[in-house]
């Protein structure tokens, strides 16, 4: 398996923002010490859910004070980016990064940001098609073209310049819980993420659809990639971990906040709502406890076929310092012990006899918003 972190930058108390990201810089340095294998940028606009407005800006500023890690967007929301420039400057920040970066991208869920591009959610998913259309033509030829689509327009026939380091380019991620995020990632080979709150059930029927997808194109299914989003925090034993859950109870509602139009100044309006689960199983959907527990948590993802977690460790105002024991003992204790681990060579040949998943039955299966890097795609 391999580890990476997850950022958006929440700010519950609205602290000072230099600060906040400077915090998440220090956590990156010391994560790239200890062993994770890349870093995540969510998109965020207009609330302190998340302060990350600006994702290619801050991934530059990571990639300059970093040495190795790859460094994803988790994700750009497609929609609300002018193709043209979206192509430019990701190939300019993959030169920049020395090749390290992954073009993480989702089509956006939250009608709060993006209302406020103008950009009505049911155009989304159309208007996400036709971006990665340009940006693949973008970066791979050297020819001038055009596009048409309905509505993305590319009238006048241009060539875009520099090109990304990595060839063909850089590496697609995709984001979401839903059926037809399966479908693109099937269809453009990109990897897809999806989010540990689907529960075991949801995952696996998830995971499924990329399978059918990939059989019905005739794509090979032996080399299938899934990365999840993990609300992850470890310490020495489960209890103090435990200590820890209002802050992902804070992260949870206000995505839901979000979600509902409930922002005021700014601010996510936080509070219970309808059909919330208990601390009990709320605890059972995330991943915290003891680096033992934690250990056997990620082994039950990988028997669902994860190859790659996302770490969400900055969340609803933590300390930083919590935030730097848990990436200590994920470095010295987790990740070792299972860096060897892979999903089983059975799981394949078993979903790929089990009938798909519908769209509904994923969406009944997930608890609270998805995540900011797993868009309903």
């Amino acid at each position: 398996m391999k580890f990476g972190l997850f950022y958006e930058w929440p700010n519950p108390t609205v602290r000072n923002w230099k600060t906040l990201f400077e915090e998440g810089i220090e956590q990156l340095q010391y994560s790239e010490e200890m062993g994770f294998d890349y870093c995540l940028i969510a998109e965020h606009h207009f609330s302190n859910y998340g302060n990350s407005p600006a994702p290619l800006l801050q991934a530059l500023a990571i990639g300059e004070r970093t040495k190795r890690i790859k460094i994803a967007t988790g994700i750009l929301v497609l929609p609300i980016w002018d193709p043209l420039r979206l192509a430019e400057e990701v190939a300019v920040l993959d030169n920049l990064t020395d090749g390290r970066f992954i073009c993480g991208i989702g089509r956006g869920y939250q009608p709060h940001e993006m209302a406020r591009f103008g950009i009505p959610l049911e155009e989304s998913r159309q208007r996400t098609h036709e971006i990665v259309d340009v940006l693949v033509k973008a970066w791979t030829q050297d020819e001038s073209f055009t596009y048409d689509g309905q509505y993305i327009k590319v009238p006048h026939a241009v060539t875009v310049w520099p090109k990304p380091l990595q060839k063909p380019h850089p590496p697609f991620w995709v984001a979401g819980t839903s059926i037809e995020s399966m479908k693109l990632a099937a269809e453009r080979d990109m990897m897809p993420l999806t989010t540990g709150l689907l529960g075991a059930a949801g995952m696996r029927a998830h995971l499924g659809a990329l399978v059918h997808f990939k059989m019905a194109l005739g794509k090979p299914t032996n080399n299938i990639e899934l990365g999840m989003q993990a609300i992850t925090h470890v310490a020495d034993t489960d209890e103090e971990a435990r200590t820890q859950l209002d802050h992902a109870r804070w992260q949870n509602r206000a995505g839901r906040a979000l979600s509902r139009l409930a922002v005021e100044n700014g601010r996510v309006q936080v509070g219970p709502y309808e059909g919330e689960l208990d601390d009990d199983g709320f605890m059972e959907r995330l991943f915290f406890g003891s680096p033992e527990t934690v250990i056997e948590k990620f082994k039950q993802a990988a028997a669902l076929g994860v190859t790659h977690v996302s770490n969400w460790m900055m969340f609803g105002g933590i300390e930083h310092e919590k935030i730097m024991k848990s990436v200590r003992l994920m470095g010295e204790v987790v990740i070792p012990a299972l860096k060897d681990v892979l999903p089983p060579p059975s799981l394949v040949d078993e979903l790929a006899k089990e009938p798909p998943a519908t769209t509904e039955q994923l969406q009944a299966a997930r608890y609270g918003p998805a995540p900011s890097d797993v868009t309903t795609t």
